[in-house]
C-alpha cells in the first residue's frame, strides 16, 4: 500500500483502518497477542501450519498451508494483469475485457509473437517449477 491509496480516499474507513493495521503490523495475530499485549496464555505458532510464528509476514508470503492456494491465487492475479497488457500490446487480443474478467488463453500467438500462459514446457534440465 502507498500513502497515495490514503491521499484518494476511494476506500471507505474500515478498508483505510485495517490496511494500515496491516502495514503497521497490529493486526491481532498470535505473535501479536503473545509478545505485545503479553498474554502469558497464547500460542505463538500459526494457526494453519503449527511450524512458525504466527506474523504478518509469515501470514502474508511463508505459511506452508497457504502457499499452495492463497499465494498462487494472489500471483496470479497480479500475473494476469500483465499477461493481458502485453498481449494487448502485441496486438494478440481482438477484444478488451476489465482486467477482473480476464482470462488467460494457455497459448496466444501471431504472425509475430508467443504468449503462453500457465503451461508445461519441454526442457533440456529438469525445472522444478516448470
Amino acid at each position: 500500500m502507498s500513502i497515495n491509496t490514503l491521499h484518494k480516499g476511494d476506500d471507505d474507513d474500515d478498508t483505510e483502518g485495517f490496511l494500515t493495521a496491516i502495514q503497521d503490523q497490529v493486526i491481532l495475530t498470535r505473535n501479536y497477542k503473545k509478545y505485545i499485549l503479553k498474554r502469558a496464555d497464547t500460542d505463538e505458532m500459526c494457526r494453519r501450519c503449527g511450524k512458525e510464528s504466527e506474523t504478518i509476514q509469515h501470514i502474508r508470503a511463508a505459511c506452508e498451508q497457504l502457499a499452495p492456494t492463497e499465494y498462487v491465487k494472489r500471483h496470479d492475479g497480479l500475473a494476469k494483469i500483465i499477461h493481458q497488457k502485453l498481449a494487448e500490446a502485441a496486438e494478440l487480443l481482438d477484444d478488451r475485457s476489465p482486467y477482473y474478467k480476464y482470462t488467460p488463453a494457455c497459448l496466444l500467438e501471431n504472425e509475430n509473437f508467443k504468449q503462453y500462459w500457465n503451461c508445461s514446457i519441454l526442457t533440456d534440465k529438469t525445472i522444478t517449477f516448470n
